[in-house]
């Protein structure tokens, strides 16, 4: 007996279950759509396509970043040899301006040398006055220890001789003026 029971209870759950796969909607089920999602992948995708265009918006800011830096780099470069070059053309006007110098400085130790060796002759020709006369040229001019020393004793030395030869002179012409007085001129 238990047999027939499970047997007719089997056969009815299965008469139900036929009945209920088999009602008015025996039509083919509507295809579900493909691009329809629900709130979830909705918003999932809304957040990836925030997150994408966060990721690009950052990458945009490096890129700009390393654009920025290459470019202070070349501003850095071209400074450094700017300067470089100001440097040189500062040393190479300095190298000329000391080539310029040295003839300069020759020439004016030339024309030194000249005077003091033109007071020298006039010295010894006993032009005492004009001798003094070169020798306070000498005197504006800049020179060494040696000249300067040269220059001083050839100063006193025709100090002494025009004063030597002006007392001379002025005994001779006393000589002669007493001389004159007393002999009578002829």
């Amino acid at each position: 007996m238990k047999t027939n029971i499970t047997m007719t209870l089997l056969a009815v759950c299965g008469a139900l279950a036929f009945s209920a796969g088999c009602g008015k909607n025996e039509g083919a089920a509507p295809p579900a759509a493909k691009d329809t999602q629900t709130p979830a992948d909705a918003a999932t995708a809304q957040s990836q396509k925030v997150a994408e265009a966060q990721q690009k918006a950052d990458a945009e800011r490096a890129a700009q970043a390393a654009q920025a830096a290459e470019l202070a780099k070349a501003e850095a470069m071209k400074q450094a040899a700017a300067e470089k070059l100001a440097a040189e053309k500062a040393a190479a006007e300095k190298i000329a301006a000391e080539k310029l110098a040295q003839p300069a400085a020759a020439t004016a130790q030339g024309r030194i040398q000249s005077l003091i060796d033109t007071a020298k002759s006039l010295t010894g020709q006993n032009k005492y006055a004009e001798a003094l006369k070169v020798i306070g040229e000498l005197a504006n001019l800049k020179l060494t220890p040696e000249q300067q020393a040269l220059v001083d004793g050839l100063k006193q030395t025709a100090q002494k001789q025009a004063a030597q030869a002006a007392t001379d002179k002025a005994a001779a012409d006393a000589s002669k003026a007493i001389g004159d007085a007393l002999g009578g001129k002829k």
